[in-house]
Parts: C-alpha cells; sequence; structure tokens
C-alpha cells in the first residue's frame, strides 16, 4: 500500500508523583530529550527515547501490542495538508489536548506534546483529525514518564549546562610568580538572561514603585502607552510624552526596554478613526505610524512587538492584502536594522486547544513572513504573552518550546501571569523555572505592572478569581505600599537563584575554579601580604568552555 502522508506521535508524560525518589539523576532513563523536528521528511526519525513506555514503537509487527480506542483508528492522507490533534481521555471521560500538528501529503511529520497524570490516573490517548475522508498512517511512537522529582533534575541539569558557564581566574604578582591564598569576590551586577515585568505609568508618578522596579528588574515592557492609540487618539495629533518619559525614566535606570507594540491586527485594538479611511489612506496612517514610533525609539529597545496578535487577528491582511504583516516587518527592519522583532502572540501556551495559534501554526507563520521577498534575514522572536487562566501543563509547555525552539529563533514569555487565588504562586514558579531552564527561552516580562487601583485591597481581598472587578489586576507582586507580596517574594527568589555571588580563595596554582551564571560581575582580588587589593569588571559570555582570567596584583 503506498504511503501518502505519516506522521510521529510522541508525546511525554510526567507522573507528577509525591514522595519519590531518583535512583540515578544521571541514567539515560532519566534524561530528557529536547529535540524536536519542525520539517516534513521523507523518512521518520528514529523513536525518541526507543519508545518509552510503548511496546512494538515501529510497528514492526503489525498492531501487536496496539489497540484502537474509540473513533480513532489509523488512516491515510490522500491530498493537502491536515492539522492532527492529540487528546488524553481522563478516567472522569474529560479531553484534554496534549500535542497538535499540521501534517502535510507526501511526508512525515512529528507531533510533540505532554501531559500530566496522577500516579493512580488511567488514560487513554486518541487522534483526532478535522477531516473526515482522509487516510493518515502512524509510524514511530514514544511515550516517556518522568516523576517530579526528575523533572525538576532536567531543568537544574539544563540550567547548569546553558546558563552557566566554568571561570578560571589567575592570580600572581608583578613578577609573574602564582599568589597562592588570594581572596577573591564575584558579584554579578546584571546577568545575561533578562528578566523583566510589565509596568503602566505609574512608574513615573511613585518613588516607591521606581525604587522597588529598578532593584531588582532588567527590561520592562510598557503597558500602553506606546500603542497607536495611546499616541495618536486623533488622527494627526501625535502625543509620546508619556511613552518618551517612560523610556527615558528606564533607559537612564540601566532598565532595557521593549517596543509594545507598533500595529496591532485586530480593528478593535486600533485608533478608532483607521477603520473609517479610504484603503489608500490606511496604507499612509500606518506606514506614517511606523515610521513615526520606530524612528523615534530606534536603537534604544531591545525588541518590537511589531504586528501584535496576528495569528489570531488579520485586519490589516483583510484591508491591505495577504503579505500586509510581512510588509511591516520589512520595513521596521528597514528602519531600526539592528533591533530583534517579535510575533506576540496568546494561548500558544495557555490553552492548547486553540489551534489558530499551536506551534505548528506559529512556525507556518514566521515561514509566511521570512518567504516576503527581502525579508529572508529578519532577526526575529517568538513572544509567547502566557496569560495563565487555566492550570499550566508544565508538560505540554516544555514540549511547545521544544517545537518552536527547533526553528532556531530565541523565544520570549512576554506578558506572563497566572489566575488569581491560592495556586497562583505555585503555578507562577513552575512557568518560570520551566522557561529558565529551557535552551530556546532568551528573556521572560512577568506581568505584574503596579498601579494603585490594580492592587488594592479590595483587588488583593477578591473572592471570584474567574470574573475580577474592572481595573483589577491578575498579577500583583506588590501591594500599595510597596511591600512584597506572595507572588513578588517568589520572583525575588528566583532572580536570586538566578544570580550568581561568588567568595573564595586561590590555591597552590594561584587559581580559583568557579561555574557561574552568564553575565556581567565585579571581581575584587585581595591578599593579607599585598598592599593592593584590585577591583575590575568582566563579563562571562555563552561561548563553550572555559573563561581564563589573569590577575596581577601589587
Amino acid at each position: 500500500m503506498k504511503c501518502f502522508l505519516g506522521w510521529i506521535f510522541v508525546i511525554f508524560c510526567a507522573l507528577l508523583l509525591s514522595g519519590c525518589a531518583l535512583a540515578d539523576s544521571d541514567s539515560d532513563s532519566s534524561s530528557y530529550d529536547y529535540s524536536a523536528s519542525i520539517h516534513c521528511r521523507s523518512e521518520p526519525s528514529d523513536p525518541q527515547y526507543g519508545g518509552g513506555l510503548v511496546k512494538n514503537s515501529k510497528f514492526n509487527s503489525g498492531l501487536d501490542d496496539w489497540k484502537v480506542f474509540g473513533n480513532a483508528t489509523w488512516f491515510q492522507v490522500s491530498e493537502g495538508d491536515e492539522t492532527l490533534v492529540a487528546y488524553m481521555q481522563t478516567s472522569s471521560g474529560e479531553f484534554i489536548l496534549v500535542g497538535s500538528v499540521i501534517a502535510k501529503f507526501g511526508c512525515w511529520s512529528m507531533l510533540k506534546g505532554g501531559f500530566t497524570a496522577d500516579d493512580d490516573m488511567k488514560v487513554d490517548l486518541f487522534i483526532r483529525c478535522p477531516a473526515t475522508k482522509i487516510e493518515v498512517w502512524i509510524d514511530n511512537v514514544s511515550l516517556k514518564q518522568f516523576t517530579k522529582v526528575e523533572w525538576r533534575h532536567h531543568q537544574q541539569k539544563s540550567i547548569d549546562k546553558i546558563r552557566k558557564r566554568n571561570v578560571r581566574i589567575h592570580v600572581k604578582n608583578e613578577q609573574g610568580e602564582a599568589i597562592k591564598g588570594a581572596n577573591i569576590t564575584l558579584t554579578q551586577t546584571r546577568p545575561l538572561f533578562t528578566i523583566g515585568s510589565g509596568s503602566p505609568a505609574s512608574i513615573l508618578e511613585y518613588k516607591g514603585y521606581q525604587d522597588y522596579f529598578t532593584a531588582r528588574f532588567t527590561a520592562a515592557t510598557p503597558h500602553n502607552e506606546m500603542k497607536w492609540y495611546f499616541t495618536e487618539d486623533k488622527q494627526g495629533q501625535e502625543n509620546y510624552t508619556v511613552a518618551d518619559a517612560m523610556v527615558s525614566f528606564f533607559t537612564s535606570n540601566g532598565i532595557s526596554v521593549r517596543g509594545h507594540n507598533i500595529l496591532w491586527d485586530s480593528q478593535n485594538a486600533t485608533p478608532h478613526w483607521v477603520p473609517m479611511l479610504p484603503r489608500r489612506e490606511i496604507v499612509h496612517a500606518t506606514v506614517r505610524r511606523t515610521a513615526s514610533v520606530v524612528s523615534r525609539y530606534s536603537g534604544n529597545l531591545i525588541g518590537w512587538d511589531v504586528m501584535n496578535e496576528n495569528l489570531h487577528n488579520l485586519y490589516f491582511e483583510s484591508v491591505l492584502g495577504a503579505n500586509a504583516s510581512a510588509m511591516y516587518y520589512q520595513i521596521v527592519r528597514a528602519l531600526d536594522p539592528h533591533t530583534p522583532l517579535f510575533l506576540n502572540e496568546f494561548n500558544t501556551l495557555e490553552y492548547p486547544r486553540d489551534l489558530k495559534v499551536i506551534p505548528s501554526r506559529y512556525i507556518h507563520r514566521i515561514r509566511e513572513i521570512k518567504s516576503f521577498p527581502g525579508n529572508e534575514d529578519l532577526m526575529l522572536r517568538i513572544g509567547l504573552e502566557s496569560h495563565f487562566t487555566l492550570r499550566p501543563n508544565v508538560s505540554y509547555i516544555r514540549a511547545a518550546f521544544d517545537v518552536l525552539g527547533a526553528t532556531g529563533i530565541p523565544i520570549w514569555l512576554t506578558e506572563l501571569d497566572t489566575q488569581k487565588g491560592p495556586a497562583q504562586v505555585e503555578q507562577l514558579e513552575d512557568v518560570m523555572r520551566e522557561a529558565f531552564s529551557h535552551p530556546a527561552m532568551e528573556g521572560m516580562i512577568v506581568w505584574g505592572g503596579w498601579k494603585p487601583t490594580a492592587c488594592s485591597d479590595a483587588c488583593l481581598n477578591v473572592e471570584n478569581y474567574d470574573k475580577l472587578p474592572n481595573g483589577c489586576s491578575q498579577l500583583c507582586l506588590i501591594d500599595n505600599n510597596f511591600k512584597n507580596l506572595e507572588a513578588g517574594d517568589l520572583v525575588d527568589k528566583l532572580i536570586d537563584e538566578w544570580r550568581s555571588r561568588v567568595k573564595g580563595v586561590t590555591n597552590n596554582e594561584g587559581d580559583f575554579h568557579e561555574k557561574v551564571f552568564h553575565g556581567a560581575y565585579n571581581i575584587t582580588c585581595s591578599h593579607p601580604l599585598m598592599p593592593n587589593s584590585l577591583h575590575t569588571t568582566f563579563n562571562v559570555t555563552k561561548e563553550e568552555g572555559t573563561l581564563d582570567l589573569s590577575i596581577t596584583l601589587k
């Protein structure tokens, strides 16, 4: 039988067990494979983990050890592309989407996903396809379980590998002789991995909030103050006063700024006067807006959200044509060639059932934008808003990072918050740890901006978490006295955990060895018998291999 289309089904099941122990944390059985394939292949790769829990994973013995569940069966695709989704059905009958892929005619595609199950939960896996008159072949299936302890071990092992580097400091005197017993202090002044926060304009008014923000965050995203509807509410009357002041405040305090956003691909989020214009004038207005905001802040930002949420929304495409977004990415790159350009979307992580923004769709959009003539070398970033109103599925999140990371494009969490309630802080920690430990991640922005009406006592004491009063923030890090709340304590704990502060002494060869997080450092070196101490700075970059530094004490 001729195979028109096939696909690989790779799902990782994380069994979150309490009180379990890890017998051999470095064994192959407990390691995690972060790889994923995003290209159609003439032949499928071998199953990851050798199939894991799956028997006959390559179907070398037909359907031996396999059971066909419910309405799921094996199909063969005769033409076109199809979105295939994998569901887990719990013992209560609930269906949970655990992975998806756009499968194409004539080649093999990988579906990679994940789910979390209790140790006593019986689950079935189903494959569903929107089309009813297609045939699909399946091959090379993997199913691997991990305990909660193993999952955290993956994170720490990855952090040690991708976020740290060995440093060797050799201390000598003016005659070139090694100095034993020299005191070394390394203090990280700025981490390479970015952890920031969103902020409204209240940062300009409240000294307590300024002190809080500048003491811990290295990046900021203005909430609304740079958006088109804020800076040009009336046609032709631009007002950048607030945005200018915010950018000036942040940059003067050494805080990087993300440009949020240039255009928004939703009619409801576009200035009210724009849709009333003739098509030609809409082109002029959008180009003028793009040139205005980009030229104003060119060189002062670490990223631009160019066309916000344009997997969910296609307003400008409907007015200006299918390549509208790609055209604006090209314009922004011409105006500001050295600043990364973001795609920024919601629900890719938060709500896997939203098939508009599954990882495969996100990658397809990236390819569409880059296929526009002249866009081949765009410096892109993947922005995932990450507003979790449901409990985060960290197993699925990791698999989504794997798939998106296979593009080679760095990923950011751009607007991270979790639902208010008793589990909010635990869930926030789960997502932040997963993001920081993943090789594809470059930074995250916690959506914890403060203003007095958003984190008032009434907002903090709300009982209905599903429907917050107008003006209340989902995530408050501090109260109105600028004191940490539980979520603020968590963010501080993680920021501190992911920075290096090291003290030690040189050995008999005058060497001091340590593995530290990437970033900028102050170093102090002294010796009781030497009259002068030395103070200098250096950077720990992401290159592989040991960073060697030589210090001469006089």
